[in-house]
């Protein structure tokens, strides 16, 4: 068994007929950064379900979906400003989200659990007699409300390179269940807190409210990775047979970064060795453009800052306390 799963390496390296990696795909995929971590992101896109099937999300996605709209909006306009304050700003909000760590963003990558996608299988398709449009792709609450059983749902591919440790991922995961929920409740509340104390800021003219947007920006970061956090330890869950998530080896990736290290430089054989990072900016442009994730390029790009500094401050994984 992998430690903290219990999935057996015969499961989990299953192999199965799945969309693999693509814009129409629904899976998960661990891109590595150092040879002890990876950047990992779920891959979900809401487009995939036809305009019946997204009447079913729930209210609290869609009021997210318009809220985020806005913001992003609003975000636009101030940030294409040309007027001195609004400049200013920006570039001091762009400091402060550069200084939030990558693995935020991994978290929020994954829904919550009721508006998922997930794909069901042919058995539960032909099931299925009271829907207008017959799609393997469902919402998680579609599939509640139908009843079909965990073992007529298509399990999520997680895909790897096969020179990583699939074990390093393991432990990754189960850290981000188990030691970022504590971290991510402490600023949700704190934020939660400051957000009515930031009000005076609105009284103030000409200057933007910037620490009233920014702390209630902050408090839906961290109540966006918290969700992510509940929703994969629901993936992780093990009390039944069925499996949500799979690990399945993806030889392309391991193609993009052979292209620029050698073996040597990839492999982590010796225990004993120092973690490395084992990405670049040219790695990622080509990651984002040949597995097509260019909204991946930014984040990776700050992972590669991040690890890196870490490393040269000689802070090693193990080390990590949140």
């Amino acid at each position: 068994m992998i430690r903290g799963i219990g999935i057996s390496p015969s499961f989990i390296f299953k192999r199965y007929q799945s969309t693999g990696i693509g814009k129409n795909g629904i899976y998960v995929i661990a891109l590595p950064i150092t040879t002890k971590k990876s950047y990992i992101y779920c891959h979900h896109k809401p487009s995939l379900l036809s305009s019946t099937q997204a009447r079913s999300f729930p209210l609290i996605t869609k009021l997210e979906n318009k809220a985020t709209a806005l913001v992003l909006k609003g975000w636009s306009k101030l940030s294409n400003s040309k007027i001195s304050i609004n400049v200013k700003v920006t570039n001091f909000v762009r400091k402060l989200l550069n200084s939030i760590h990558y693995e935020e963003a991994c978290l929020r990558s994954f829904p919550s659990r009721k508006s998922m996608i997930r794909e069901i299988n042919e058995e539960a398709l032909n099931n299925i007699s009271d829907m207008t449009d017959k799609n393997n792709k469902l919402i998680q609450t579609q599939i509640d409300e139908l009843n079909i059983p965990l073992n007529q749902i298509k399990p999520i591919p997680l895909f790897h390179p096969k020179f990583i440790n699939t074990t390093n991922i393991n432990n990754q995961l189960n850290a981000f269940k188990d030691d970022a929920y504590s971290n991510h409740l402490k600023y949700a509340i704190i934020c939660g807190i400051g957000i009515p104390l930031s009000l005076p800021f609105a009284l103030v003219p000409v200057v933007p409210n910037v620490p009233g947007f920014y702390i209630a920006y902050r408090f839906y970061c961290n109540v966006k990775a918290l969700m992510g956090i509940n929703h994969l330890k629901y993936l992780l869950d093990t009390k039944d047979e069925s499996k949500h998530l799979i690990f399945e080896k993806a030889p392309k990736i391991d193609d993009i970064y052979k292209k620029h290290l050698s073996d040597k430089e990839l492999y982590f054989e010796d225990i004993q060795e120092d973690e490395r990072v084992i990405i670049s900016n040219e790695i990622i442009e080509d990651l984002t453009e040949e597995l097509n994730l260019p909204e991946l390029t930014e984040d990776l790009k700050k992972a590669f800052r991040q690890e890196t500094l870490r490393l040269n401050k000689n802070i090693k994984v193990d080390d990590l306390v949140q």
